[in-house]
């Protein structure tokens, strides 16, 4: 809204010029963002927490998470924070973003969907007595994985040569600024290999901060790290001197993904503000699915695929832990790798307190983030 009224008064009133700067109206996302997450965040706890939708600590599949669980007091805390978190997403991208860009209303649309999905998820779970079994995990699967791809193959057609968007269709590698894969050679089979791939990539990232969503602050603080440096990213690549310089593939339109992710940098705070120790509300699967899926989407746009699993290292741990033990569970006839999966809980159970294990993995993110910063510059 205001890029447009900078355009509309750019004669009439100079000053509003400046909302034209995609560095002013990110920074201007992340305060209302954060502001809309605080205004929202209260009265949406007290409603949940007076209607009974909250954590059944009782309910867990791990009997000692679940009594480690009930020890801290987590029984009864309102689920379903992803609600005021992508609400006030949307809120600040209304306000600051230019909507009639096609990369930015197609994230969107992906956080949308897939915070709708998991709403209903959480919806059924409340609704059911044993509180753990929400949509069956068929339905789930194809029903993301359909969305996903095809907002996937919305992005492809994006790439049309006629558009001169050439970029979106090819595969970057780290480190290597002259060799990168070109599915569009292989016509519709590539197509086809891309569109898999990056779906795939969204439905990954999904489950892993859903898998991670196990502690206080613990998928939100960890995100903080990432989604700033995929903003940051995409920033570059839409930019084309920051481009040229980095050896980056130029994506016209890609830097207004910086404005989507200076409102998701201040929603994500505004949730923590009300999700750090001792938790008033958990993210619950509406607010980790579109999160996850909102962190591939940054990186499919910021051509950062294959940059990711070290910008999200965190999230990779915690769900190759818990696939590990999953098929090593399977494959030895009941012996398991860990205590418990994922990583968190091999923490938590040793009695590490729950602060410090946040603090922690809080810090490797970080570090993480910025050593997956600086593999895009010695690119």
């Amino acid at each position: 809204m205001l890029h447009a009224l900078s355009l509309w008064f750019e004669h009439a009133w100079g000053p509003l010029r400046v909302f034209q700067y995609i560095g002013v109206r990110a920074a201007l996302a992340f305060v209302l963002a954060f502001a809309f997450a605080l205004l929202l965040g209260k009265p949406l706890i007290r409603r949940l927490r007076a209607a009974g939708i909250g954590e059944r600590a009782e309910m867990s599949d791990c009997a000692e998470v679940g009594a480690a669980y009930h020890a801290a007091g987590k029984g009864g805390t309102p689920t379903m924070g992803g609600v005021f978190w992508t609400g006030s997403i949307l809120a600040a991208l209304l306000v600051c973003g230019r909507l009639n860009e096609p990369m930015v209303l197609l994230g969107a649309a992906l956080m949308v969907g897939m915070s709708t999905l998991g709403f209903l998820d959480d919806w059924i779970k409340f609704r059911r007595e044993n509180g753990r079994n929400g949509m069956s995990r068929t339905t789930k699967f194809w029903t993301s994985a359909l969305f996903a791809g095809w907002v996937v193959v919305a992005y492809w057609m994006l790439g049309d040569p006629e558009r001169g968007i050439a970029p979106i269709r090819n595969l970057y590698f780290p480190l290597l600024k002259d060799l990168f894969a070109q599915p569009e050679l292989l016509g519709i089979w590539g197509m086809l290999i891309f569109v898999a791939f990056e779906t795939f990539l969204i439905l990954a990232c999904s489950h892993a901060v859903n898998v991670t969503d196990g502690l206080d602050g613990l998928a939100a603080g960890s995100a903080l790290p990432c989604f700033a440096a995929l903003s940051l990213a995409a920033y570059a690549v839409g930019h084309a001197g920051l481009a040229e310089y980095l050896h980056l593939p130029y994506v016209p339109g890609a830097g207004e993904l910086a404005v989507m992710g200076g409102a998701v940098l201040g929603a994500t705070l505004g949730f923590l503000w009300f999700n750090a120790h001792p938790a008033e509300v958990f993210l619950g699967d509406s607010g980790s699915l579109p999160m996850g899926a909102l962190i591939a989407w940054f990186a499919i746009v910021a051509k950062q695929e294959f940059a990711l699993p070290l910008l999200a290292f965190v999230f990779v741990l915690e769900v190759s832990t818990s696939l590990l033990q999953i098929y090593f569970y399977k494959f030895t006839g009941g012996r398991r790798l860990f205590k418990k999966a994922p990583l968190h809980h091999v923490f938590q159970l040793s009695g590490v307190p729950e602060q410090k294990i946040v603090a922690r993995f809080w810090v490797v993110g970080a570090i993480a983030a910025a050593a997956g910063l600086l593999l895009i510059k010695l690119r």
